[in-house]
């Protein structure tokens, strides 16, 4: 027959035997007494007579309370249960939350069925087992957390039902972050009694030895809570011995215009300790396969695959890499969303207009940045498309329709025109800006530069040089260009930069000592001063010349270099893709949309194949949409109001950390 209690640590009883020590010093100490004889002692026989049953009375309740604190304590210990008590009240209510690991690993197989199948399967079981009127929840543990339901439910047959299309496609565990998120929840239930059960396969790459502390620091947490729970560890994985898995994608970050060749490398990483000796790695552009190229991999080798395409339609693209290797598929192929424009609008201010052809100040400009159209040739083989407009004439409107601005030789800006090109760069835009003849310089410092917070890069000093006949000249440093607006002059067939006679220039006010965010010098003159000058302001860049765009000061309108310098100036600054497309996990998606969508609802296309309506919000003069649940890795496609569709990649934080076993 059971007895109906028990101990969890029964070993610890036998600190009970300590209740004798008290007793032992008792019987010792109460042996020892001497009689001695004494005249007046029958003075107070009465009164001990009276005292000595009340005296043994408190002797033996001191003697009791002294052998029962090391019992008591013993018993304290040992953590004694009693195991009919659900029989004596009922079946007990509990809140009970399953922290399931649902990273990359978890799609590994054994005899058919994966780690997230079998995870599935026993988090059934233990919802179908918990008492009735318990409530529940299912936190999701890749990438650091997150519920399965919005909040904790009574209704344990939903919570069932919503584990059913779970898959493991969420990158790393992160159990530190897990346990925490798990923490929260527990303060959104209701039940005295309550447990956590972890199910993961516990792969080292999510019990990495450097998060040790930290998963000590959340049970501690756990242990803490007003209802401690119960902590349970489920072990639902199989060793993960082979994968190979692509690591990243590297292509131009430069806008890519219609028919314009883009070349994509993948870096593949063999994990494992077999060989692959032709491992196929497929190209896809749009869910059609492209191109297939093959690849050696031997144990624990890096190695990489490089594809060539061109897009024949101007919109979102999406490329992806499928390496057919292991079953470990979730790895197996890395997504990216590439823009494709028929034109890139820049915006040419001209601050010094002229009816003489080549005379105004962004005549050579213009025609360096649409050459076929300037001519009368094929319009359609221009990727730049220019307007150009006056300085009174700039308004928010024409610059939010621009991908790039171009100031040229701009005097001033009124207060509007200077918010309105300033939330531009601020939101993604790119600004060019040339000085001139008719700049006002102390304009310039005080509301463009503004001590190195406005738009300007550096503060504009003195001008130097001479434009009398015969006065020297200085030129543009040769060297080896790391900055993607330069790097196609590393070739020389692209024109060669040194070629360039600058007879005057503005000097610009570098700052004594470099800092994190200081402005970036992408170009020298041969006399020491910046040539180009490039700043980051919010998403946007700005890159800062130190003479004008036409040929005023200079040779460079007519040097073969200037034509690919201006196009490639132009092309990175609108390269900036605000809001971008390829974004980490709970990372927010954010979109913008003409402000005529405001007030109407998108629908967002998520991972698993669900759909989402997601409202258009208006801010300033667009329409904006966010959602910030993106903790599941893969393609989002948003459907605009107009019915355009903008696809998102969402890619793990540490993509190359999925399943090291």
């Amino acid at each position: 027959m059971s007895l109906p209690f028990g101990f969890i640590n029964g070993a610890l009883l036998a600190g009970a035997f300590a209740l004798a020590i008290p007793i032992i010093i008792h019987l010792f100490h109460k042996s020892r007494f001497q009689i001695v004889k004494w005249g007046a002692m029958h003075l107070l026989e009465a009164v001990i007579r009276t005292n000595q049953r009340r005296i043994k009375i408190e002797q033996i309740i001191l003697l009791i309370i002294r052998a029962a604190i090391p019992l008591i304590l013993a018993l304290c210990m040992a953590r004694p249960v009693w195991k009919g008590v659900r029989k004596l009240m009922g079946e007990t209510r509990t809140s009970t939350i399953i922290l399931l690991d649902n990273s990359y690993s978890m799609a590994a197989s054994r005899a058919g069925t994966s780690n997230i199948s079998l995870a599935k399967d026993e988090a059934e079981r233990i919802l179908n087992e918990v008492p009735r009127g318990s409530d529940a929840q299912v936190v999701l543990m890749g990438e650091g957390g997150a519920p399965l339901l919005d909040e904790p439910t009574y209704d344990l047959a939903r919570l069932t039902q919503s584990l059913k299309p779970l898959e493991a496609t969420y990158g790393t565990a992160t159990v530190p972050a897990g346990l925490d998120f798990a923490a929260n929840v527990f303060g959104q239930m209701h039940e005295s009694t309550r447990n956590l059960i972890v199910m993961t396969d516990f792969q080292r790459v999510s019990f990495e030895a450097t998060e040790d502390a930290e998963v000590g620091q959340m049970l501690d947490r756990l242990h803490k809570l007003t209802i401690p729970p119960e902590v349970t560890f489920f072990d639902v994985g199989t060793e993960v011995k082979d994968n190979v898995a692509i690591e990243s994608l590297d292509y131009s970050r430069l806008m890519v215009g219609i028919g314009q060749k883009i070349q994509i490398r993948a870096n593949l990483r063999n994990f494992g300790d077999a060989p692959y000796q032709d491992l196929r790695v497929y190209f896809k552009a749009d869910g059609k396969e492209r191109s297939m190229a093959q690849i050696r991999l031997g144990p624990h080798e890096k190695g990489q695959v490089l594809f060539t395409h061109a897009f024949d339609t101007a919109g979102s693209h999406v490329v992806e890499i499928v390496a057919d290797a292991d079953p470990l598929k979730a790895d197996n192929s890395y997504l990216a969303s590439i823009p494709v424009r028929d034109k890139i609008p820049v915006l040419l201010v001209n601050g010094d207009p002229s009816a003489e052809p080549l005379k105004g100040e962004t005549d050579f400009a213009e025609i360096a940045l649409q050459p076929y159209s300037s001519t009368g040739r094929v319009a359609l083989a221009d990727l730049i498309s220019t307007k150009v407009i006056r300085t009174e004439n700039l308004d928010a409107k024409d610059i939010n329709a621009s991908a790039v601005v171009m100031l040229a030789n701009v005097r001033q800006l009124d207060a509007g025109q200077l918010k309105a090109l300033e939330d531009f760069v601020r939101n993604g835009g790119g600004l060019l800006i040339f000085p001139g003849n008719r700049v006002d310089a102390s304009w310039a410092n005080a509301s463009l530069f503004k001590d190195g917070k406005g738009l300007l890069p550096l503060g504009y000093g003195a001008l130097a040089g001479d434009l009398k006949e015969g006065a020297p000249s200085v030129g543009i440093v040769s060297q080896r260009f790391d900055h993607p607006a330069l790097d196609l002059f590393n070739d020389p067939r692209n024109g060669t930069v040194s070629d360039a006679a600058i007879k005057m220039w503005y000097r610009m006010k570098e700052p004594a000592s470099a800092s994190a965010n200081a402005p970036t010098i992408i170009a020298r003159l041969t006399s020491g001063d910046p040539f180009l000058v490039e700043k980051q302001f919010g998403e946007g860049r700005v890159i800062q010349c130190a003479i004008p765009c036409d040929a005023d000061w200079s040779n460079l309108p007519m040097r073969p270099f200037y034509l690919p310098m201006m196009q490639r100036l132009s092309i990175y600054l609108a390269s900036t893709v605000f809001p971008p497309r390829n974004l980490e996990v709970s990372k927010p998606l954010v979109a913008f949309l003409p402000a005529g969508d405001a007030g109407k609802k998108a629908s967002l296309s998520l991972p698993d194949g669900t759909a989402r309506e997601v409202p258009v919000v208006k801010k300033g003069e667009r329409g904006v949409i966010e959602y910030p649940k993106t903790q599941q890795p893969g393609l989002y496609t948003l459907t605009s109001p107009s019915g355009t569709a903008t696809h998102f990649v969402v890619t793990p934080r540490d993509a190359n950390r999925i399943c090291k076993s």
